[in-house]
Formats: structure tokens, sequence, C-alpha cells
């Protein structure tokens, strides 16, 4: 990754600032088994703009304070947002950009369903695949049909926002 300058330091708490907001704005949906985390659209992001996986991470933590899911939601959770970012940025690096778009939104469900189910089951006494299940659901949601929308409206603008992709 390039060196950071003073406008991805200023992206990047503008990305982070706004995943945590909706995520706190929108709580009765964002938190818990039965979530349609808005804020997850935003998963996409890494897909042209590399850094932006930090300020995923960082807005997932602050979001998760609120969550009321303890000390491993705000960790795990977050962690677990870092690494589908870093996933999401690898299929950038597809050579097919169709193949590669649509597959963008792919692992906040996955890492999220599996990953946030492996410790939530435990919190609200539900089963595992149920839980897995229904964050999987929360997830198809906000990463398709919001986040590949906004991938592919940011994608055909990105000059626009002076976005640097590698």
């Amino acid at each position: 990754m390039a060196k950071w300058n003073i406008r991805d330091i200023a992206y990047c708490g503008v990305i982070a600032a706004l995943y945590a907001v909706l995520t706190v704005a929108l709580a009765p949906i964002s938190y818990g088994v039965y979530q349609v985390r808005v804020s997850e659209a935003l998963t996409i992001l890494p897909f042209l703009y590399a850094p932006s996986m930090l300020a995923l991470f960082i807005g997932c933590l602050v979001a998760n304070i609120f969550g009321g899911f303890g000390i491993q939601d705000i960790v795990l959770g977050s962690l677990i947002t870092l690494v589908a970012g870093y996933a999401t940025y690898l299929i950038s690096r597809l050579k097919s950009k169709r193949l590669a778009m649509s597959l963008a939104p792919l692992p906040p469900v996955i890492f999220n369903a599996f990953g946030v189910a492996a410790y939530l089951y435990k919190i609200t006494g539900m089963s595992y695949l149920f839980v897995a299940q229904m964050i999987g659901i929360g997830e198809l949601i906000a990463c398709y049909l919001l986040g590949l929308p906004l991938l592919i409206i940011l994608n055909s603008r990105k000059s626009l926002f002076h976005i640097h992709t590698g």
C-alpha cells in the first residue's frame, strides 16, 4: 500500500465516522441476531480504495461500543470487518472486473455470518446455525442490495472523488 497523505486520512476519517453514525443512528436494526446493518454497504469501499479497510475497522469498533454485546463484539466484530475489508481489496485484483465487482460484497457476508455468529450465539443462547443464517441474510441485504449498487455508482465516478486504487 502506498504512503498515506492528508487526503487519505481525511477520507478514512469520514468513512469511519459515517459507518459509526449510520450504525448507531439505526441501532434498532444494526445490532443483534436480527440485523440489517445499513453501514455494511460501505464494506465495498476497499474494492476501490484500499485505505478504507482501516476506516471500516475503526468505524465498526466505535459502533460496537454502543451495541451492548461487550468486549467480544467490540474486538472480534471489528477484526472480522478488517479481514473482510482486506478480502474485498484482494478481490479487486482479479483480472475480470465484472466478476470482481459481483464478488466484492461477498467477503463481509461470509465473514460476518460465520465469524460474528461464532461468539454471538453464545451471548444470545441461540443456535450457531440460526445466528449465522440470520446475520447472513442481513449482510446479503446490506452488502448486495445496498452495497453493490453503491459500488457500481462509485466505480463509474471514481475520478470525481479522486479515489486511487492500489
